[in-house]
């Protein structure tokens, strides 16, 4: 604004000169009065200055006076729900931002090992409920937040099954739930109506349904194994649907044997379902993708799969309708006096140990509890809310029953991956796909997962893992 002025002052001085000149011819300005103009010039100047300073004050940037970083593996086409919480936290606190990394699921099991292994871990992460937050637990890399759960629980967000399957760790609470998914069987339901079949309520029923399918040249079941874990819920469901789930938990805690004879049986029923073709024959070489694709082209008529498959089923390519292409059906009974039993795997938010503003981080929780940031998670990934306070209207009616599935059950039980140790595990989803490949050595198979889980839980007792 000054420089403003002076240039009006340079022009004005110039045209009262040229108008002095042209009239009275030559005329000299005195020293003293250049001066007096001079002087009144620069006082005007900085009084203009001052003004601009008081009328228009530089801002300063603003700058978060508190930011914590949440990193998650909800990416690619499971990314949709986590973006829009974060955007309503940090609607919330202009002072205090959340900043989210994504990542895919096996980027994020390296990285954020390294993270915490190398003291730089962010406040908040996903992470999958059972063993691999019990490991982190005892490894006391977690902060618990017991504080913040004495106000969740009194607004009774969560079933107390949930709390204590997912949450609750050496009698601490550490993970708070956003999704969970049930698996379950999808079927192709027009390719059943075409060959005139219904969804099996039973083991016999189940298998006569797969032997007419193979007959017809069709697998009735598609599975895609290359990434191993998928194969792993058939194992899971064969063995809490003949043994239990109480045996189960033995097995996964080191307690019993895998050549118990209750597993034998479970590797017994799978490797004869595998050897009479009643599968694809390249599980181990397509995805889970691939696999669920192959239900949708009518090319297999069931696929076992967690509830994040309907984002896939219902959006392109296969675009499938529910109840209208699209259904499902639980794993039939085999042992009638087993207890009943759903399987999945449920994901929450932890909180690191040694990370910097542990009380934001847990007001980011609190957000996350609420029904509304449930809903979102639920949409976006496929899942049902961990929630119970999400009304039932807000689902389709497939996940109404589903829910009504969930609700019914009386035993909860997480994936095989989720619910042993690591290292045990990634032994066990090799031997599945040995399996898949050789069904009729299941017995030496066995022998061999057997040496190597025993030598580690010994090892886990001495050195835990």
């Amino acid at each position: 604004m000054a420089f403003h002025w002076l240039k009006i002052f340079v022009r004005c001085y110039a045209t009262v000169r040229m108008d002095f000149t042209n009239t009275f011819g030559e005329v000299t300005i005195k020293p003293l009065i250049f001066l007096g103009l001079f002087l009144i010039l620069v006082v005007f100047t900085v009084l203009t200055f001052q003004k601009d300073d008081q009328s228009n004050p530089v801002l300063p940037q603003t700058q978060p006076s508190k930011e914590i970083s949440l990193y998650h593996y909800f990416s690619g086409s499971f990314g949709g729900g986590i973006q829009e919480m974060i955007d309503q936290i940090n609607k919330r606190n202009h002072g205090e931002q959340v900043t989210i990394h994504a990542l895919d699921h096996e980027a994020f099991k390296s990285m954020i090992h390294y993270t915490i292994s190398n003291g730089n871990p962010p406040e908040l992460f996903t992470y999958w409920a059972g063993a691999k937050t019990q490991a982190l637990v005892d490894q006391n890399q977690l902060e618990p937040f017991d504080d913040l759960w004495q106000e969740i629980s009194v607004k009774g967000q969560f079933t107390p099954a949930i709390v204590e399957a997912a949450s609750t760790y050496n009698g601490k609470k550490y993970l708070l739930p956003i999704t969970q998914h049930l698996v379950v069987f999808f079927y192709n339901k027009k390719l059943l109506a075409r060959e005139k079949l219904s969804p099996p309520s039973s083991w016999p029923e189940f298998l006569l349904f797969c032997q007419t399918l193979k007959e017809r040249g069709l697998p009735a079941i598609a599975l895609g194994a290359r990434e191993r874990w998928p194969a792993q819920f058939w194992f899971d469901y064969l063995l809490l649907r003949t043994a239990g789930p109480e045996y189960r938990s033995a097995l996964m805690q080191g307690k019993a044997s895998y050549l118990d004879p209750e597993v034998i049986e479970a590797y017994r029923i799978w490797a004869e379902m595998l050897g009479k073709g009643y599968f694809n024959q390249n599980a181990n070489t397509i995805d889970w993708v691939e696999a669920t694709e192959m239900v949708c082209r009518g090319d297999a008529a069931v696929t076992l799969m967690g509830t994040w498959a309907i984002q896939l089923f219902t959006s392109k390519p296969c675009n499938a309708e529910e109840g209208v292409d699209l259904d499902y059906f639980t794993f039939p009974v085999i042992n009638k006096g087993v207890v009943d039993s759903l399987l999945g795997p449920i994901d929450g938010i932890v909180l690191t140990r040694e990370s910097t503003y542990h009380e934001f981080a847990k007001t980011v929780l609190a957000y996350f509890a609420e029904t509304r940031p449930q809903e979102f998670m639920s949409s976006g990934s496929g899942a049902l809310a961990p929630s119970q306070k999400v009304p039932r209207e807000f689902y389709s009616p497939l996940k109404q029953r589903l829910l009504n599935e969930i609700k019914k059950s009386s035993n909860w039980a997480f994936n095989y991956d989720l619910a042993t140790p690591t290292p045990v595990a990634e032994e066990g989803l090799d031997s599945f796909n040995e399996l898949i490949a050789y069904p009729e050595q299941y017995k030496n198979i066995l022998k061999d997962l057997d040496q190597e889980t025993t030598a580690l839980f010994a090892k886990k007792k001495s050195n835990p893992f």
